[in-house]
C-alpha cells in the first residue's frame, strides 16, 4: 500500500468543532477521512454517520403517537395487540414444526 497526502481548505471554526467530536469518538482526522473514503468506495455513496449522542427513537415515536392521539387517532387496545402477537407466534411455531 502506497500512502499519499491530501490537502483541503475549510473554515477553521468548523475544523475545530469537528476535531473535538472526532477526539471524543477516540479517532483522529486521518482515521475519519480513511473511513469515509473506504465507505464511499464500498457503498458507491457517501453514507458515513457517526454520533456522540445517538438519536433516541423511542422518544420520537412517543411524541408522534401523542400528536396522532391529539389529532383524533384512536388506535388499538393493548389486549388486541397482544392477541395478534400470540396468534402470529402460534402460526410461526406451527409452520416451523
Amino acid at each position: 500500500m502506497k500512502n499519499t497526502s491530501i490537502s483541503i481548505r475549510m473554515d477553521s471554526d468548523l475544523k475545530e468543532k469537528a476535531e473535538n467530536i472526532i477526539e471524543q469518538l477516540g479517532l483522529n482526522m486521518t482515521s475519519v477521512v480513511n473511513m469515509l473514503f473506504n465507505q464511499i468506495v464500498r457503498e458507491q455513496a457517501i453514507p458515513l454517520s457517526l454520533s456522540i449522542k445517538p438519536k433516541n427513537h423511542v422518544i420520537d415515536d412517543l411524541m408522534l403517537a401523542k400528536a396522532e392521539r391529539s389529532a383524533g387517532y384512536v388506535g388499538r387496545s393493548a389486549e388486541s395487540v397482544a392477541n395478534d402477537m400470540e396468534r402470529v407466534i402460534a402460526e410461526f411455531t406451527y409452520e416451523k414444526i
